[in-house]
């Protein structure tokens, strides 16, 4: 198997379009969940972990398609969760298309703060129960190779 790919931007802009435009597919708006723990072995396998909240894409999720430059899209405003369901550090998200059921996600991956090398960065990934989850930039990015 190559393991020495390029991709032109053209391509990579269209990778990430198809991405995130399947966010406002189903029922928009789509949804994040954080939780405790680490993401689930698989895409397909069920949600693990406490609960700590749910955030909430706008409607688009992300610029409407074809927006992605240099195979980055940035998401549209995201909607705080005011009110956290649990305590505990924020371990792994999962983005669902709105109105789809736990196990069809999206993507996944991991939560924490900038040390901890993580795909979702926090400023601080310690989540309060009834405290308030914000997302103030969120962007996906498909690697040039």
């Amino acid at each position: 198997m190559a393991k020495n790919h390029k991709i032109s931007v053209a391509a990579r802009n269209a990778m990430i379009d198809a991405l995130v435009d399947r966010l406002d597919l189903n029922t928009p708006p789509a949804k994040c969940e954080i939780r405790v723990g680490a993401p689930p072995a698989t895409i397909t396998t069920a949600s693990s972990g406490l609960l700590l909240g749910t955030v909430v894409f706008g409607n688009p999720a992300f610029g409407a398609g074809g927006a992605s430059v240099d195979g980055r899209a940035d998401a549209n405003a995201v909607t705080s969760d005011a009110d956290a369901d649990d305590s505990g550090d924020a371990g792994s998200y999962r983005v669902y298309q709105g109105g789809s059921g736990d196990t069809a996600p999206e993507w996944q991956g991991t939560a924490g703060e900038a040390a901890d090398d993580v795909d979702m960065v926090f400023n601080n990934k310690t989540i309060v129960a009834g405290g308030t989850i914000a997302i103030t930039t969120w962007t996906m990015l498909m690697p040039e190779q």
